[in-house]
C-alpha cells in the first residue's frame, strides 16, 4: 500500500457508528408534529437546557444560553430537534447563518472523548462548542464544519452512579399512524454537499480513517430525466455531479460538488456552503406511495431523476417542516447501471 494507505487516522473510528442527527430549527414543537403527522415519529420528549461550563470556538462562554431540544426515534437514528432560546450558542449561530438544517451528526458517548479532543486539536482542529447538561453530561462538537462539511459531536460518558439532572417537561405521542409507513425504512446515508469531493474524501480519510471512497461522475448520459422544482431539465444540458461514496458502520456518506448545471445540490451550496443536505431511506419499494404521502402532507419535490438507467432518485422539499431534504430511490425492475466509478481514494494499487 501507499505512504498515505498506511498513516493512520487522526481520529479513529474503529466501531464506532452515528446514532444521533441534530437538526436546528424555528420551532421544535411545531417540527417534531410535522415528524408524527408525515412519518408517525414519536413519541417525542421535550427538555429546556441551560447548559453550563460552556466553551465556544475555543473559549470560555460568559454569557448564559438556552435550547430547547426534541427527541424521537427514527427507526435506529435518534433525531434531535434544537431550537435555540437565547443567547449565544453554536446553535443560534447556525440558525442566524443558515436557517434550519442539519447541525450535526453525533458519535454518541464515546470512551476516548478526552484523547479524541486533544488528537483534534493537534489536528488543528478546535472546540466548535461544548458544554455540560444536568451538571454532569458533556458533550463536545468538533470544530469540523471546514474539513468535513459538517460537525462532528461526541458524548463523555457518566461515571456510575452520578446523576444527571435533566428533566422533560413534557412529551408528544403522535394521535394516528403517519402518512408514511416507516416499517422497514432506515436512514442509510448523509448527503454531504462540498465544493471538492476528492478533497473532501481525502480530508475523511486522514481525520477519521473513512474510506476507501468510490469516486463516480454523475452526468449525461447516465443522469437523465431530471427535473428542479417541478420543471423538465434538459437531457442533453451541462448537469454534472462530483461523488465520493464511503461508509461509517451502516451509514454511507456521500459527497456532492456540483460541478457545472442547475441542480438542488448548487443552490445549496450557493446559500448554505459545504453541509448536509439530504438523508436518504436509500431503495424504497414503495416509492410511489411515500411520494404520494408527502403530497398529501402538503411537502413537495425538489427535484428528482434517473441515475445510470437503473434507479430513479427523489428528493423531498421537506426542509421547511422537518428540517433537512429528504430522499428515496426507486429500482428499475431488470435494469443495468451504466454508473461506472472513474476511480477510488487512496487510489488503488496499481
Amino acid at each position: 500500500m501507499g505512504s498515505e494507505q498506511e498513516n493512520s487516522p487522526v481520529i479513529d473510528t474503529t466501531g464506532m457508528s452515528i446514532n444521533q442527527i441534530g437538526i436546528v430549527v424555528r420551532d421544535a414543537a411545531r417540527t417534531a408534529r410535522r415528524y408524527s403527522e408525515i412519518f408517525g415519529v414519536g413519541p417525542w420528549v421535550f427538555l429546556d437546557v441551560e447548559p453550563t461550563g460552556g466553551i465556544l470556538h475555543d473559549e470560555p462562554l460568559k454569557e448564559e444560553y438556552g435550547v430547547r431540544l426534541a427527541l424521537a426515534n427514527l427507526g435506529k437514528i435518534q433525531i434531535e430537534l434544537l431550537q435555540p432560546l437565547y443567547g449565544p450558542s453554536t446553535h443560534m449561530e447556525f440558525l442566524e447563518t443558515h436557517g434550519e438544517g442539519v447541525h450535526h451528526v453525533s458519535l454518541g458517548q464515546v470512551e476516548q472523548h478526552d484523547e479524541i479532543v486533544a488528537a483534534a486539536a493537534g489536528a488543528g482542529i478546535g472546540i466548535e462548542m461544548q458544554s455540560v447538561l444536568g451538571g454532569a453530561l458533556t458533550y463536545t462538537y468538533l470544530a469540523t464544519q471546514q474539513q468535513l462539511g459538517m460537525i462532528l459531536e461526541l458524548g463523555k460518558p457518566v461515571p456510575d452512579g452520578t446523576k444527571v439532572d435533566l428533566e422533560p417537561w413534557g412529551s408528544y405521542t403522535p394521535e394516528r399512524p403517519g402518512r408514511i409507513d416507516l416499517a422497514c425504512k432506515e436512514i442509510v446515508q448523509l448527503g454531504v454537499v462540498v465544493g471538492d469531493a476528492e478533497a473532501m474524501a481525502k480530508r475523511y480519510w486522514e481525520l477519521l480513517g473513512i474510506g476507501p471512497w468510490v469516486l463516480i461522475d454523475f452526468q449525461p448520459p447516465h443522469v437523465a430525466e431530471g427535473r428542479l422544482h417541478g420543471v423538465r431539465m434538459r437531457d442533453e444540458g451541462e448537469f454534472h455531479i462530483r461523488g465520493a461514496m464511503a461508509n461509517l458502520g451502516e451509514m454511507q456518506f456521500e459527497l456532492l460538488e456540483p460541478a457545472a448545471g442547475p441542480s438542488s445540490h448548487r443552490e445549496f451550496l450557493k446559500t448554505h456552503g459545504d453541509g448536509i443536505h439530504h438523508l436518504s431511506f436509500g431503495v424504497a419499494e414503495d416509492h410511489d406511495e411515500m411520494l404520494e404521502g408527502f403530497e398529501a402532507a402538503g411537502v413537495e419535490v425538489e427535484m428528482t431523476g434517473r441515475l445510470g438507467g437503473a434507479v430513479n432518485f427523489t428528493y423531498v422539499a421537506s426542509q421547511g417542516d422537518l428540517g433537512t431534504i429528504l430522499e428515496f430511490v426507486k429500482p428499475i425492475p431488470g435494469a443495468e447501471n451504466t454508473l461506472v466509478p472513474y476511480g477510488t481514494y487512496p487510489p488503488a494499487e496499481s
